[in-house]
């Protein structure tokens, strides 16, 4: 017969001591246990910061945090990489295989923009937004059927750059200093590889003359904080290379003869401010070494650097003149860009001596255009009328 119900429960219930049917404990799993313990389906003790059972196994527990990671350490590197720009690429590749070597006739200063400056830029954000600038008018200029779309490449990193440096110019500090003096330069060449005949940044001023003829006060204010007697950074074969330019002016050689005798007298006869007089007679004097030089030299011999040379000399008093529209002043200025015309095999300044001497011809009273006639006739510029 078979059992009752009954006495079929009394067999398969526990009979161990102690424990009644209701008490029964049940075994749950852990539902937040480390991975490793799940992984193994054991129960984790949950135990901070390594559970037990890991601590025993000598597994590592995803309780216990990692340690910080080294910065030049990745987790995933594809993951971590960036984005490629080539625009950027491009540019860069161009500067140091061919921009370069249009900045200076030097072997040295090309070295420096070629390998130290360009090594500099990869750690300046504007410093490298200022090079790509430059590279991209470089470029504009040898791909016609694509010269509004690299220029528009320049106007957009340099404006990027110039919004970056503005905020550094205002205190000169020394771990500053080269990436603003190298900022500067490069400012120079952006206006000077802008087109000539249109309203470019920097290349139409107030007074007719392009804004980049100012530029040379905030170089040279830089430049003399850098303190270049003592200064041996990585800017010092350029900067030497500009006061070897200027020695070379001062030859004895060059002294001879004043080729601006009679824009000088121009000058004595019609200046009564004195403060002012002295300022035009020293930079009639310089620039007489300096025409000197390039009338007396081959072209193969001048540097860009040549044409610049006398303008960073008169960027403290004389070029406040100019900007302020004196006649004299502008006088004087057109008679220096018979140095832009020797030098005007320069990729940056060809054009030039003929745009500035147009705009200083336009500025200019009937008296004063008359004092002209030399530089007009030097360059080969013809009057409009």
């Amino acid at each position: 017969m078979s059992a009752s119900p009954s006495s079929r429960d009394s067999r398969t219930v526990s009979t161990t001591p102690g424990v009644s049917r209701g008490s029964i404990q049940k075994h749950t799993k852990s539902r937040t246990g480390c991975t490793t313990c799940k992984r193994r389906k054991v129960k984790c003790d949950e135990h901070r910061p390594s559970c037990r059972n890991c601590v025993k196994h000598g597994a590592r527990c995803d309780f216990t945090p990692l340690p910080p990671r080294a910065e030049h350490e990745t987790v995933n590197p594809i993951d971590s990489l960036p984005a490629l720009n080539l625009v950027d690429l491009e540019l860069f590749h161009n500067f140091t295989t061919a921009t370069y070597a249009t900045l200076s006739t030097d072997h040295a200063s090309r070295n420096i923009w070629k390998n130290a400056i360009a090594r500099k830029a990869t750690r300046s954000d504007f410093v490298m937004r200022a090079l790509l600038s430059v590279s991209a008018l470089h470029i504009s200029r040898h791909r016609p059927e694509q010269k509004h779309r690299y220029l528009s490449y320049a106007i957009a990193y340099h404006d990027r750059a110039s919004h970056q440096a503005a905020t550094l110019m205002g205190e000169l500090i020394p771990e500053n200093l080269e990436d603003l003096w190298i900022f500067s330069v490069l400012t120079m060449y952006f206006a000077l590889g802008s087109p000539q005949s249109t309203n470019f940044p920097l290349v139409v001023g107030e007074n007719m003359l392009p804004e980049w003829t100012f530029l040379f006060n905030g170089v040279h204010h830089i430049s003399n904080a850098l303190h270049p007697r003592s200064y041996s950074g990585i800017l010092s074969p350029i900067i030497k290379h500009g006061t070897d330019r200027w020695e070379a002016a001062h030859r004895s050689e060059n002294e001879g003869g004043s080729i601006l005798s009679e824009l000088s007298i121009h000058i004595e006869e019609t200046v009564a401010d004195e403060e002012h007089l002295a300022i035009y007679r020293y930079a009639i004097q310089e620039l007489n070494f300096q025409l000197n030089l390039v009338l007396n030299s081959h072209s193969q011999d001048l540097d860009i650097m040549d044409a610049f040379v006398w303008h960073f000399a008169m960027a403290e008093n004389f070029m406040p003149l100019l900007q302020q529209g004196s006649q004299e002043a502008i006088v004087i200025f057109a008679h220096s860009l018979i140095i832009f015309s020797a030098v005007g095999r320069s990729t940056w300044l060809y054009g030039w001596d003929t745009v500035l001497l147009s705009r200083s011809y336009d500025v200019l009273d009937d008296r004063h255009r008359l004092w002209l006639q030399w530089p007009i006739e030097e360059i080969g510029w013809v009057p409009p009328y």
